[in-house]
């Protein structure tokens, strides 16, 4: 049955985004070139901000096709005290209402020695999201990343130099994560989440101009946006079209023992030096699960290290070092000795 102005009903006090709303069906294509079927069940990753807010609407909105099965999911990261509780009960009140199941999970501890709080809070959000993912029953998480995350971490990967994969940025689909919303802006997820009737709050730590990514979103790019209007989604576009011409295919030769990597000299002979800096980053994606940190110079020294002598080392972010000897290039966590380093 379809409602006189032509949404689907849905719970009591939502009112969906009419069928043919341009936001509508602009994440309707979306949806299908994701792994996406009916009778799936998504987690929706919900911070309480107006990304994930208008994320939430679009997929209520869009019900039954596809027909998932949603919940909301809510990582509480222990950082910003009063602040963050609020956000927790209000993203709980929020699931109440519309009738949906709603997880919780709490982050504790600290950042490990060098590692920033943004990788250490980045990290713990998605094992809490997984974790909440399997716990329920659930297919799938999504997240409200947008065109404009997409635009700064490719604008953030030319600064401190990348190659093409890195140029691809945020996936669409990673393991068991979805981004639904990869080709909106955050003000049209805005209004989408206005639309609805979903309220939204602001995270006071999204204006800190102190951390990185903040400064490219608040200074960088609207700067940009002025000189060049239309960057953000250039930006965007680039990284789908780096998606297409380098997927993440990266020639297998390291081998991963025990949380390290060990590259073989002859098998890195065998290659390019552009391919050989795709393996470097494949496998130390692989053993570490993020690249944060690493930069081109890094992996350039890394290929550097074949034409060293034994005992060459360079070192690298997050506590982790290259390390040359007769046969190949190590590389896992610093061992601490005083070996002679290679830059």
């Amino acid at each position: 049955m379809v409602r006189a102005n032509g949404s689907y009903p849905l719970c009591p006090g939502f009112d969906s985004l009419h069928r043919h709303h341009p936001s509508l069906k602009q994440f309707r294509r979306d949806l299908k070139s994701l792994p996406l079927k009916d009778g799936d069940g998504v987690l929706v990753a919900v911070s309480g901000g107006g990304d994930s807010m208008g994320l939430l609407a679009l997929l209520l909105s869009a019900k039954p096709r596809p027909d998932l099965s949603l919940g909301v999911g809510h990582v509480h990261h222990n950082l910003r005290g009063e602040e963050a509780d609020r956000d927790a009960e209000a993203v709980a009140a929020a699931a109440e209402a519309l009738g949906l199941p709603f997880s919780l999970r709490k982050l504790s501890g600290k950042p490990a020695r060098g590692q920033s709080t943004e990788e250490w809070a980045r990290e713990g959000r998605y094992c809490a999201l997984e974790a909440m993912r399997v716990r329920g029953g659930w297919d799938w998480v999504a997240t409200a990343h947008t065109l404009d995350d997409q635009a700064e971490t490719v604008l953030m990967r030319i600064a401190r130099g990348t190659g093409i994969q890195g140029l691809a940025g945020i996936h669409p689909v990673a393991g068991r994560v979805v981004r639904p919303v990869l080709t909106f802006s955050g003000h049209q997820l805005r209004e989408a989440a206005a639309a609805c009737g979903l309220r939204w709050l602001e995270d006071s730590t999204n204006r800190d101009l102190r951390y990185l990514r903040n400064r490219v979103r608040h200074e960088v790019l609207p700067s940009l946006e002025s000189a060049l209007p239309g960057i953000s989604r250039r930006l965007a576009a680039l990284a789908r079209l780096a998606r297409e011409a380098a997927p993440l295919q990266v020639p297998k030769i390291a081998a991963l023992q025990a949380g390290t990597l060990y590259y073989d000299a002859e098998a890195l002979d065998g290659l390019g030096e552009g391919q050989a800096l795709d393996a470097f980053r494949g496998g130390i994606r692989e053993a570490r699960g993020h690249l944060r940190g690493i930069t081109e110079r890094h992996l350039r020294a890394l290929w550097a290290l074949r034409a060293v002598a034994p005992g060459g080392i360079v070192a690298l972010p997050g506590g982790w070092e290259g390390t040359r000897d007769k046969d190949g290039i190590r590389i896992g966590p610093a061992s601490g000795s005083e070996r002679r380093r290679h830059s």
